[in-house]
């Protein structure tokens, strides 16, 4: 794995909501720029042994959790390894999974 900047899942959706009031993203309006987070589950949440990259989920900006006036709450992610290819991720963290990390992915304007 490339050299990352790992931060919490606190630090990680407090930068996706300034990242998308930044750029001006709405529930309603375009999505022009974009910015991926992967969260690292932390291996003590399962009861079975699983690799890094299915423990590693990606996720983007333009879900209604990172978007204040948005009334939703979802964030939709797919795990790495593509073994788990659509969860909603808010139904799990955190009230069954401890996040190890997270990081930034990949960051683009349109």
């Amino acid at each position: 794995m490339e050299n990352i900047k790992k931060i919490t899942w606190q630090e990680a959706v407090q930068h996706l909501i300034k990242f998308n009031i930044e750029h001006g993203i709405t529930a309603k309006g375009e999505k022009p720029a974009t910015c991926t987070m992967v969260a690292v589950i932390a291996p003590e949440s399962f009861t079975k042994e699983y690799s890094l990259e299915s423990r590693s989920y990606i996720f983007s900006n333009h879900n209604k959790y990172f978007i204040p006036e948005n009334g939703g709450m979802s964030i939709f992610a797919s795990s790495l390894a593509g073994d788990d290819p659509c969860i909603r991720l808010e139904q799990y963290v955190p009230h069954s999974w401890k996040v190890d990390y997270c990081y930034i992915k990949e960051t683009w304007e349109e």
